[in-house]
């Protein structure tokens, strides 16, 4: 035991009590209290297990990722939310006499409104968990980032709660699309290129 790594303690995650259980009941080796519950704090150094054995452990028991079964929810999910932007922007069209490029920014707006009711009450994130990338890509996965943040922050004050964690999420989004949106621009103006399409 005296060539492990000094760790100091700290509380186990729900995996990290599964993985060291199971171990414990395939290989002997090491000490850990069967009685403790995840999250009771054990002192890591009383393992018999290096860091290194440790992560073998972990990765033995890590369930693998259905990526093909991934990739056809976030297809499905993904391309829903498409269809109905595509809906709203079609009912602006028809009731309010809009062209496609007028009807463009109510139709977000309106996406965007879904997007924060559904996560305020809950929804969306049951939704996201389940269909992955296809809730985050489209501009409802921004208002969903955004609204989360708000939600969790709301209790710290409108100022240094909402407002100055808003963006802890969406922040990088902010940031590279004003910053994409400047080198377009500066590509345009160079080769004088014509906006719009």
């Amino acid at each position: 035991m005296d060539d492990l790594p000094n760790i100091t303690s700290r509380a186990l995650t729900n995996n990290e009590y599964t993985v060291l259980i199971r171990h414990e009941q395939k290989k002997e080796g090491y000490r850990l209290p069967t009685k403790s519950k995840p999250g009771a704090r054990v002192k890591l150094n009383h393992l018999l297990l290096t860091e290194e054995e440790y992560k073998q452990v972990a990765d033995e028991h890590k369930p693998k990722p259905n990526i093909w079964g991934n990739c056809l929810k976030a297809f499905l999910v993904g391309g829903f939310i498409c269809l109905v932007g595509q809906g709203i922007q079609q009912l602006f069209m028809t009731f309010a006499g809009m062209t496609s490029r007028e009807a463009s920014s109510p139709t977000v707006a309106v996406l965007i409104l879904i997007s924060v009711i559904l996560t305020s009450l809950g929804v969306y994130d049951k939704i996201a968990q389940w269909a992955g990338a296809g809730t985050a890509v489209p501009v409802t996965g921004f208002a969903n980032s955004m609204c989360s943040s708000a939600i969790e922050s709301r209790a710290e004050g409108l100022v240094l709660g909402v407002g100055a964690n808003m963006f802890k999420l969406a922040g990088s989004v902010v940031v590279f699309g004003v910053v994409a949106a400047f080198v377009v621009g500066v590509i345009y103006a160079i080769f004088g290129l014509e906006g719009g399409h």
